[in-house]
């Protein structure tokens, strides 16, 4: 297994520093900055969120976007691979046989470049097409999680439908992951939460134990927003449901009016047609004093770190750095069909 990782240094004025090595071998120092403007992210924005609503319109604009994607990992190569001669030389050699790289860093910038995109312009496609990309923190934390002795992983699935009628299946992801479960034989025990409300999730764990489950799969809505957003988004539900109103956390930690941008997640909240919107770090705090290792977030830009904002906006990220060990995320809004994939 060859793997090639890339860590974080310090911050420079115009990106980063960090050191490029091979297996854990020579260490090389490379330079590296963000290759896109702020309209360029924009744009890539709408490629992956806005376009596929309607395919058939703005084909050429979608097509430059495509075309930046592959611009953009091609530049990222230029800086970590090729400018240094033995550091490409020693990348040549691994090439075919590379299974993993590892992006390892704390800062929310560095994590936020797209470096899934990494692409060496001498092949087909992307490198984390044909092995897998792994990012990594370093900051210390108050230790592993602690789980019970067990013959099979147990999988604990949250979904949540807060529009019911008007939402997505409550279906449609859950049941193609129990059926491959179960056809592949796999020793995995299924929970499924109902109603899926945080004070149902936090009565369940509750219930089960510190170090009962592996895993917990919160397939639900998610979005990075600002407070006014959020209000503004409640004032959206009032005026199309009027018997209806986004709830504030009725059971729990209270919304607090906030700066800048924060990351939640849309459970349901016991009442028709009502949201109920949790944050990060309640949702870490839940997760890791439940000694839970594993968080999968079906939920759009569950991953997604605003340009140029230093805080955590990524729920991910937030889950990382308050001790998960683990956490799948995804970095902007996708399609029903592509959520079902990636389960």
């Amino acid at each position: 297994m060859s793997i090639i990782s890339i860590r974080e240094q310090q911050k420079t004025e115009t990106g980063f520093r960090a050191i490029l090595s091979f297996d854990g071998g020579t260490e090389y120092s490379v330079e590296v900055c963000d290759p896109f403007s702020a309209e360029q992210e924009a744009e890539l924005g709408w490629y992956f969120e806005r376009w596929l609503v309607f395919p058939l319109t703005d084909t050429v604009r979608a097509e430059q976007a495509r075309d930046n994607v592959r611009s953009y990992g091609e530049s990222l190569f230029e800086q970590v691979f090729k400018r240094d001669a033995d550091a490409y030389s020693n990348y040549k050699a691994m090439r075919d046989s590379l299974t993993q790289v590892e992006i390892i860093g704390n800062s929310t910038e560095f994590q936020a470049l797209h470096w899934e995109s990494l692409h060496d312009p001498q092949m087909p496609r992307s490198l984390a097409v044909d092995c897998s990309m792994v990012r990594k923190r370093v900051r210390a934390i108050a230790g592993n999680a602690a789980i019970a002795p067990s013959s099979v992983i147990k999988l604990l699935v949250v979904t949540a439908r807060p529009g019911e009628e008007h939402d997505v299946n409550h279906r449609t992801i859950s049941r193609p992951l129990i059926e491959l479960i179960q056809q592949s034989q796999l020793r995995v025990q299924v929970d499924l939460l109902r109603p899926a409300t945080f004070e149902a999730l936090t009565e369940h764990l509750d219930d089960k134990g510190a170090g009962f489950y592996h895993i917990v799969h919160l397939d639900m809505h998610g979005a990075v927003m600002s407070y006014a957003a959020v209000q503004d988004l409640r004032e959206q539900e009032q005026k199309s449901q009027p018997t209806s109103r986004l709830t504030f956390q009725k059971f729990g930690e209270e919304l607090q009016p906030f700066e800048g941008l924060k990351a939640f997640l849309s459970f349901e909240s016991g009442t028709p047609g009502q949201s109920d919107l949790r944050e990060a770090a309640e949702l870490a705090k839940l997760l890791t004093g439940k000694q839970i290792p594993v968080c999968i977030l079906n939920a759009c830009q569950s991953a997604k770190q605003v340009r140029g904002d230093e805080r955590e906006t990524s729920l991910g990220a937030a889950l990382m750095a308050a001790g998960m060990q683990t956490v799948l995320a995804m970095g902007y809004s996708v399609t029903v069909s592509a959520a079902e994939i990636l389960m």
